[in-house]
C-alpha cells in the first residue's frame, strides 16, 4: 500500500511486489527507453491492485492502465517511483 502526503495526501495505492522480475525489467526497459504511454499501460495491467482515485466529479478512476492515463502525469510518475522504491528494498529481517 503506497500512501502519499504533499497534493496527494488521503490516496491510498495497492500495488503488488511479487511481480515476476520479468515485469520489473519491461517497465525498466520502457521507462528507459521514454515509453510512458506503455509504462502507465503494463504497470496498470500487471502491477496496479487497487486505489481510491476518483475524478473530479467524484466517480472512481478505475485502477487499470486506462486509469493510469488517466490521473496527472505527476502523480502518476510518483506512483511508479514509490512502487520501484518500495520492490527494490530487501525485506525486513524475519524475527
Amino acid at each position: 500500500r503506497l500512501v502519499f502526503a504533499g497534493d496527494y495526501e488521503g490516496a491510498e495505492v495497492v500495488v503488488r511486489l511479487d511481480v515476476p522480475v520479468s515485469v520489473f525489467i519491461e517497465i525498466q526497459d520502457l521507462v528507459s527507453n521514454d515509453e510512458q504511454f506503455r509504462v502507465f499501460e503494463v504497470f496498470g495491467a500487471k502491477v496496479l491492485e487497487e486505489w481510491n482515485i476518483e475524478s473530479d466529479d467524484g466517480s472512481p478512476v478505475p485502477a487499470t492502465g486506462e486509469g493510469m492515463q488517466n490521473v496527472p502525469l505527476e502523480f502518476a510518475n510518483m506512483i511508479v517511483e514509490k512502487w520501484v522504491e518500495v520492490s527494490t528494498q530487501p525485506s525486513a529481517p524475519l524475527g
